[in-house]
């Protein structure tokens, strides 16, 4: 009896292990297929994650919203953003608000900080993984295409309920990895 209930918990163990990272797959695909896309000015960061390897790091320009009448906020408090296209059809963030809206133009983020009228968020669209060796030269290419005399990179983010995932990263019209191929 001993025996069978070890045997049981270790095939739940190994269940729930597998069962994890593939739901975390299955979410991020399930966002790419059926997800709303968004065009999201970027601007420079730093780039490397110990965990994680390589990446560039995006500053995402519309990182700001109004805040808003009535509502208490702080920082690293849970929000929901309502999101807009603006005429150039870049998104921009609207409306914020604590209560998951109805409308399915919305990302999930988390307060940074609040400054006058304005609420500084934190996106979950910060990083854009690449390939460990790409990496690097990706970046030189992406801070080339988003200094304050050029800037035409942005990435196109799918989201869908809330959550957002970075569909492509694009300088100069193109796909970053088409940049790369070209310069090689």
């Amino acid at each position: 009896m001993r025996k069978e209930l070890i045997i049981g918990l270790f095939s739940g163990l190994i269940l729930v292990q597998i069962a994890a990272p593939l739901s975390m797959i299955v979410k991020r695909e399930s966002v790419l297929k059926n997800g709303v896309s968004f065009r999201f000015k970027t601007a420079p960061v730093d780039p490397y994650d110990a965990f994680r390897g390589r990446y560039v790091a995006l500053g995402v320009e519309a990182n700001k919203a109004v805040k808003p009448q009535g509502i208490d906020l702080r920082s690293g408090q849970k929000v929901y953003v309502q999101i807009i296209v603006d005429e150039n059809g870049y998104a921009k963030m609207s409306q914020v608000t604590t209560q998951k809206p109805k409308d399915p133009a919305f990302l999930t983020a988390k307060v940074s900080y609040l400054s006058g009228n304005n609420v500084f968020l934190n996106l979950p669209i910060d990083r854009y993984y690449m390939e460990e060796k790409a990496a690097p030269q990706a970046e030189q290419i992406y801070r080339k295409h988003s200094r304050r005399d050029k800037q035409d990179a942005y990435v196109v983010v799918k989201i869908k309920d809330g959550f957002a995932v970075i569909e492509g990263l694009y300088v100069g019209g193109q796909r970053i990895e088409e940049v790369l191929k070209q310069e090689i």
